[in-house]
């Protein structure tokens, strides 16, 4: 693997607005670090090299996934908020027209 691909360890609040972007950016660059192997990386090594690049905190959190994928799950089911139709609809038709738009 690639020691230059290789995230910094990932250490996120869920509380935090930056949290979703945050995680999604940060499993593209692990991918990328998994997928720069020569040799393909099988389902626990992958689960084992996510423990090593994730917190203390995070680490706690996926220790009951038995594989790399389940990990994943529960890692976006905690970061990942699902979009608020309701209010993203109420939003748009509330808002207005600004000066210099067209």
């Amino acid at each position: 693997m690639d020691s230059g691909l290789k995230p910094e360890k990932l250490n996120l609040d869920a509380r935090s607005p930056e949290a979703t972007e945050m995680l999604k950016y940060w499993l593209r660059c692990f991918e990328a670090y998994l997928n720069s192997s020569e040799t393909e990386v099988d389902g626990p090594r992958k689960l084992s090299l996510l423990h090593a690049r994730l917190g203390h905190r995070l680490s706690s959190v996926i220790e009951k996934a038995t594989t790399y994928e389940k990990a994943i799950e529960i890692l976006q089911k905690r970061f990942v908020k699902p979009i608020d139709e309701v209010h993203a609809r109420h939003l748009l038709s509330t808002c207005g027209q600004r000066s210099g738009e067209t």
